[in-house]
């Protein structure tokens, strides 16, 4: 079974915790290496993006899920971002790097 890892992380200069798989972080970093971007940004981005009802940790995770299935099967053309509210974070991505 996976360990849970948990981490202080700042967001709009306060504090709060999260708690995601080993594999779930080095994905995120791997994403924040790719695209030119720090963890701290694309939380940010992330929360001020997510809908409403989720909580930031659910958020990252369906990010993280959205991000590596459009990466796969995005370029072919074959779908669209599973979430319509992640199109801001990938053009500010976009627009970053």
């Amino acid at each position: 079974m996976t360990k849970l890892a948990n981490r202080v992380i700042s967001i709009f200069d306060r504090k709060t915790s999260m708690r995601l798989a080993v594999p779930e972080w080095t994905a995120l970093d791997d994403i924040c290496k790719r695209e030119h971007i720090k963890r701290k940004k694309l939380f940010e981005l992330i929360e001020e993006n997510k809908d409403p009802k989720l909580g930031l940790t659910s958020s990252v995770r369906l990010f993280v899920i959205t991000y590596c299935h459009n990466l796969i099967f995005g370029s072919a053309g074959k779908i669209k971002l599973a979430k319509a509210e992640y199109e801001n974070i990938f053009k500010t991505i976009e627009t970053m790097s």
